[in-house]
C-alpha cells in the first residue's frame, strides 16, 4: 500500500514541472516604449509604477506607447438611522490608449469596485481604504498586462 501511495505522489510531483508564471516579462511580444499620464493622479502613477518591467527595449518586440487617465470615487451606499455613512463603494476606473505615431490604435476601459462597511477607527478606515485601492489597481494592471499579451 505504501509502495502504490508513494509512486502516485511521486507520479503527482513529476507531471506539475511545466510551472510558467503569467506575468513573467520573458515571453512578451511587446515593450513599453513611452507611458503618458494625462491626469495627475496617484492611480495612474501606480500603474506606470508597476508597467517598469515592461519597458525594457527589443528589437524584436513590437513598441507600444500607453495613455494612462484613471479615477477613484468613494461612494456612501447605506446611512445608518443617525445618518452617518455605514457602507462605502470604492470604484477605480482606469482608460488606457495604446497609441502608434500619436494615434489611438486600441482602447481599454477597466473600472473594479469594492463594497466595504465603515469602522469606528478612522485611521484603520483610510488603511483599509489604501489596501483595497491597492487590490483592485493590481486586478487592473492584470488585466491590461493580459490584453496587451493579445496585441501582434
Amino acid at each position: 500500500m505504501r509502495k502504490i501511495c508513494l509512486f502516485i505522489l511521486v507520479l503527482f510531483l513529476t507531471g506539475c514541472s511545466g510551472y510558467k508564471p503569467i506575468f513573467s516579462t520573458k515571453d512578451v511580444n511587446f515593450f513599453i516604449d513611452q507611458i503618458i499620464i494625462t491626469d495627475n493622479d496617484k492611480i495612474s502613477y501606480k500603474i506606470k509604477k508597476k508597467l517598469k518591467p515592461y519597458s525594457s527595449e527589443n528589437i524584436n518586440k513590437t513598441k507600444i506607447n500607453l495613455n494612462i487617465n484613471s479615477s477613484k470615487e468613494v461612494k456612501i451606499i447605506a446611512k445608518d438611522n443617525k445618518g452617518d455613512a455605514f457602507m462605502f463603494n470604492l470604484i477605480i476606473s482606469s482608460s488606457i490608449e495604446i497609441l502608434s505615431n500619436n494615434i489611438v490604435e486600441k482602447k481599454y476601459k477597466f473600472n473594479e469596485k469594492f463594497t466595504f462597511k465603515n469602522q469606528s477607527n478612522k485611521f484603520e478606515l483610510e488603511q483599509y481604504k489604501r489596501s483595497l485601492e491597492d487590490e483592485l489597481i493590481d486586478k487592473i494592471f492584470e488585466k491590461l498586462i493580459l490584453n496587451l499579451r493579445l496585441i501582434k
